[in-house]
């Protein structure tokens, strides 16, 4: 078993699947994550810009390192694009040598393999 699922909707801290309210009247992002990160709750990924990454109308967590989760606990292949901080998904084309990522966000392409090499 995780931390909890949350969403934040205007300053609160709401349970992503139940919809019942965590907490409310944070000053502002810093002050959501310090308080998810000190009672076992888990925020949707968000991007350099702070949108949050959405796969199917849905949020994704990053509960393990960089292992990803839907809000229904499905566990999904993605990785964060290089440049903007979005959500790279793999492109379908079969390639013996790489892994073809493609951000959703601004459509960078980039190889997961040779990220993770190159840092």
């Amino acid at each position: 078993m995780g931390p909890t699922k949350a969403i934040v909707k205007e300053n609160a801290l709401y349970e992503a699947v139940g919809g019942k309210l965590i907490k409310a009247g944070f000053a502002g992002r810093q002050a959501i994550e310090d308080y998810a990160n000190h009672h076992y709750l888990a925020l949707p990924v968000v991007d350099k810009q702070g949108r949050p990454w959405l796969l199917d109308g849905k949020p994704v967590y990053c509960l393990r390192g960089v292992q990803y989760e839907t809000v229904d606990d499905r566990k999904v292949h993605l990785a964060r694009c290089p440049d903007c901080g979005g959500m790279g998904i793999r492109s379908d084309e079969m390639a013996v040598e790489s892994d073809v990522i493609r951000c959703t966000a601004c459509g960078h392409e980039f190889d997961a393999r040779l990220e993770m090499m190159e840092t």
